[in-house]
This record gives C-alpha cells, sequence and structure tokens, in this order.
C-alpha cells in the first residue's frame, strides 16, 4: 500500500511540477502528460480506473469551456477556449484522487481488522 501512495503521489507532483514548468510549451507538456497518463494507466487499469480517467478528460474541460464562454476565467495560449494540456490533466488529477481514495479505504479496513 505504501509503494501505491508513493507512486501516485509522485504520479500526481510530476504532473503539477511538469504544467508549471511547461505551460509555455503547450505541445511539449501535453506529450509529456499523455506519458505520465499512459504510466498511470497501466499502473492500475481496471474498466473503473479507465472510466475515472476518460469521464474527466472530456468532460472537466466541456464544462470549464462553457465557463470560460461566458468568461468566468480565461488561460493563457487556449488551444480553444482550453490549453490542449488540460485534458490529460484532468484525467490523471481525477484517476489520481480514486487511487488516493481507495488506498485510504483498503488502509481503514485493515486498520480496523487489526483492532480485532
Amino acid at each position: 500500500m505504501k509503494k501505491q501512495l508513493i507512486i501516485q503521489i509522485g504520479i500526481f507532483a510530476l504532473a503539477i511540477g511538469l504544467t508549471s514548468a511547461l505551460w509555455r510549451r503547450p505541445v511539449v507538456l501535453t506529450i509529456c502528460l499523455a506519458v505520465l497518463a499512459v504510466i498511470q494507466i497501466y499502473k492500475s487499469h481496471t474498466k473503473s480506473d479507465l472510466a475515472f480517467y476518460f469521464v474527466p478528460f472530456f468532460v472537466g474541460p466541456v464544462a470549464e469551456g462553457i465557463a470560460i464562454y461566458f468568461g468566468a476565467w480565461q488561460y493563457s495560449k487556449p488551444l480553444y477556449l482550453i490549453p490542449i494540456w488540460l485534458p490529460p490533466l484532468w484525467g490523471i488529477t481525477a484517476l489520481f484522487i480514486k487511487k488516493i481514495i481507495e488506498i485510504i479505504l483498503r488502509t481503514d479496513r485493515i486498520s480496523d481488522l487489526g483492532a480485532l
């Protein structure tokens, strides 16, 4: 469990670090995030993991695009309202949240069993 926790935190931290460092180079950032997403999905590739990656990959940017269209905020260097690197970042973040919750729930169950 600790190994999975470290892997997931590492992937998420790397995604945030890459985004912070490479946002001015959207194509390079998109490629990096796509590679990171492949690694993340490869490490855990159940059907629900794929859903947790791809649903936010599409729905998150659509929601942001609508909000941006109505003036809520704007991104620098957008492709069409949103940066090209945003969909993979949504997917990575959603799968990270799912995996962290699963690790916490598994740890909680194990500690409950230890109390018996």
